[in-house]
């Protein structure tokens, strides 16, 4: 008995060390063995770690990216994150090489299938976006945040250009967590485990 007293005190021990030697912050997420960060700051705001999913080829079902979802005030639902005029940040990691122009595809067939308003107005936008695609190599990043003026994308940590207005942000997120997202566990993941 004294053992065992004596083994649970050196492991809460260890695990205060734990604590204190990572200075309060809390570890990257881990999906796949790809690391992500537990926040982002994007136009001077903190945004968390939502969730975390995987970007699946719809027959192969090989890995694509390891993707989070950031926001200023976690939510779980949705149709919620996507209306919400909070900033948003989806962040990927590539896991293999994809070309422009698979990406583009990806991105027209997401904002057809997923769209809800002025669709037809928002579809100039989708070009524009589509414009700013690169080749992405296994490793690479890329992020779009969600604004409240329109969609910035980042690759490399590099900005590639802005696009669109508020009610485009609100319906390209929903390429990620829309009714017909890519695959459901990236959208499951991204919004924490709900539907």
């Amino acid at each position: 008995m004294r053992t065992k007293t004596i083994l649970t005190k050196l492991c809460l021990l260890a695990l205060c060390g734990a604590i204190a030697s990572s200075g309060g912050t809390a570890f990257a997420a881990e999906i796949s063995g790809v690391k992500l960060p537990d926040q982002v700051t994007v136009q001077g705001k903190t945004l968390k770690l939502n969730g975390t999913g995987l970007r699946q080829a719809t027959i192969l079902m090989f890995n694509v990216y390891a993707a989070g979802l950031y926001l200023e005030n976690g939510m779980h639902e949705a149709d919620a994150i996507a209306t919400s005029d909070q900033i948003k940040s989806i962040e990927m990691v590539f896991m293999r090489d994809v070309t422009a122009k698979q990406m583009a595809d990806a991105f027209q067939e997401g904002f057809d299938k997923n769209c809800l308003a002025d669709c037809a107005r928002l579809k100039p936008d989708i070009g524009k976006l589509q414009g700013m695609l690169k080749d992405m190599k296994k490793g690479e990043t890329m992020a779009i945040h969600f604004l409240s003026d329109g969609v910035e994308m980042m690759t490399g940590g590099h900005k590639a250009g802005s696009v669109g207005d508020k009610a485009f942000s609100r319906q390209l997120i929903r390429v990620w967590i829309g009714k017909n997202p890519p695959n459901a566990g990236l959208k499951e993941g991204l919004v924490g485990g709900k539907k």
